[in-house]
Formats: structure tokens, C-alpha cells, sequence
């Protein structure tokens, strides 16, 4: 039993060791075909990349031919891009620039239909793609591009013109909110005061002793005294 034991904990630890051995090899292969080291990318930061994006979109068992396949269908040149631009180097932001300036100012005028406000959208992503924005990490405050989040599965142009009209919606969104919020103040619903609450009913009975007597004539008797008074 325990010999079984131990050849089993061997053959998984030589499968593991197999299966590092073909992806490092596929992962290097593939930051060759990038073109990210012209960039100023690292291999091991590009590995690190393409292994998060494979954990995230491919099974945990997944193989080595479905694995190659999936990588091999990745925009590794456009990724290599994307990625060396939202590590901060700035020869991949002349050469992202130089290739997507104009693509995006188009589409964010067709988006708003009106030039200030294209250029205005345009230059609020580039600030989010550079990453002007900070998050908090582990290791403190960090600068975040969203940029990151592109993983080569489709162009490159196509997920900017994406998030672009993402942005513009999410602008519109907010915008209709607070012209809501302008138009409830200046109606005086914002602070409109509380309803007061219902009073209880009143007794019955109280009613009843309060209200005058319905049958006797006004300013006479009521009709139990008048009789009274007969009999005395």
C-alpha cells in the first residue's frame, strides 16, 4: 500500500512537472511571436499574463493542444501592446497613439455626433487607458489602466470602440440622474416634509355625550324630562 502510495504521488508530481515544461515553452514561443520585448516587456511578466488569461477562459484540466490552440488564436501582438502601454512604457504609448488616435477620436464623434464632446469622451479614455486612476493592492497604491483587463480574444480597436461607447452610456446614465435629482429639488419633492401621521378615531361615545340631543325641540326639554314633569 504504501509503495502504491508514493508511485502515485511521483506520477502526479512528474505529470505537473510535464505539463510547466510544455507551457513554459508554449508561453515563451508565444512572447517571441509578440513582439512585446521591442516594447520593453519582460518573458516572465508576459508568461505570468498569458497564464492568468488561459486559467480564466480555459478548463483547469485543459491540454496541451487545446491550450496551444487558444493561444495561437490570441492578438499576441496586439496584447503585447496593450499590455507594455499599461506598464507605462512609453514606446509602446507612441506607437498605441500613432495607430489609434484617429480610429478613436472617429468613433467617439460618431458616438456623440458632436466634435467637442467626441474629443471629450476620446481624452477621458485615454486617461483611464493610461491610468491616472489608483487602487489600493497589497503592496499599497497602485496605477490602474484599463488597459489590463484586454486579454487578445478580439481586436484590439474593437474592445477600445467597446468600452468607449460604455463609457458614453455610462455618462448618459449619470447625467439623466442628476438632471432627475435638479428637477425633484426644484419642485420641492427632494424635501418635500412627512405626511403626518393618522390620528386614532374618536370613541363613539364621546361623540355621542358631545353632540346635541337630535329630538329635543331648541332650547326645550328633552322628551323623558317633559314627562317627568306630567306625572309630578
Amino acid at each position: 500500500m504504501e509503495f502504491e502510495i508514493t508511485s502515485n504521488a511521483a506520477m502526479e508530481t512528474a505529470a505537473k512537472s510535464s505539463s510547466a515544461a510544455w507551457q513554459s515553452a508554449l508561453y515563451r514561443e508565444a512572447f517571441s511571436l509578440s513582439g512585446g520585448a521591442a516594447f520593453g516587456l519582460e518573458a516572465a511578466a508576459f508568461s505570468a499574463m498569458l497564464e492568468e488569461v488561459c486559467r480564466k477562459y480555459l478548463l483547469a484540466d485543459a491540454g496541451e493542444k487545446e491550450t496551444r490552440g487558444f493561444v495561437e488564436g490570441l492578438r499576441l501582438r496586439e496584447l503585447a501592446l496593450a499590455r507594455a502601454c499599461a506598464a507605462g512604457h512609453e514606446r509602446a504609448w507612441t506607437e498605441f497613439l500613432n495607430r489609434y488616435r484617429e480610429p478613436l477620436y472617429s468613433a467617439a464623434l460618431a458616438i456623440t455626433r458632436n466634435d467637442a464632446a467626441g474629443h471629450e469622451l476620446a481624452d477621458s479614455l485615454y486617461a483611464e487607458l493610461y491610468g491616472v486612476k489608483e487602487r489600493a493592492t497589497a503592496q499599497g497604491l497602485e496605477r490602474f489602466s484599463k488597459l489590463n483587463t484586454y486579454t487578445g480574444r478580439g481586436s484590439l480597436e474593437g474592445w477600445l470602440r467597446t468600452v468607449l461607447a460604455q463609457s458614453w452610456v455610462d455618462r448618459y446614465r449619470k447625467q439623466r440622474r442628476l438632471v432627475s435629482l435638479e428637477e425633484e429639488t426644484e419642485a420641492g419633492r427632494q424635501f418635500a416634509a412627512a405626511e403626518s401621521p393618522p390620528q386614532p378615531g374618536a370613541d363613539p361615545r364621546l361623540a355621542a355625550c358631545d353632540a346635541p340631543v337630535a329630538t329635543g325641540a331648541p332650547g326645550g326639554d328633552a322628551p323623558s324630562v317633559r314627562r317627568r314633569r306630567a306625572v309630578e
